[in-house]
């Protein structure tokens, strides 16, 4: 995911759109810090003796990577979008525009 960011945000800063990379990597480092919280939490309630269900666990940090993936895909149309911008045989991702 790391390569593609790095990708996206070269093609953004030529479409002068920098600011769209930021919003996405300021989104993905939230949902980041949103895993990291729960890791805390779930290390302190272990602790205490509560018991970690592994299968949640699992399925929690697979759903934050589906949103991840999700939301750098968005990213990906959006630029395709800006890149076609007056091509009246390209079919646009977003039928509301991107401006």
């Amino acid at each position: 995911m790391n390569l593609r960011m790095e990708q996206l945000e070269r093609r953004l800063v030529e479409q002068h759109h920098k600011d769209l990379f930021l919003q996405t990597k300021h989104t993905l480092a939230a949902i980041d810090v949103l895993a990291d919280e729960h890791r805390r939490f779930q290390s302190i309630q272990a602790i205490s003796g509560v018991r970690i269900i592994g299968s949640e666990e699992a399925l929690f940090y697979e759903t934050l990577t589906q949103v991840k993936e999700t939301i750098v895909e968005t990213l990906e149309k959006t630029l395709a979008d800006l890149e076609h911008k007056g091509d009246k045989h390209y079919h646009n991702n977003f039928k509301d525009g991107v401006e």
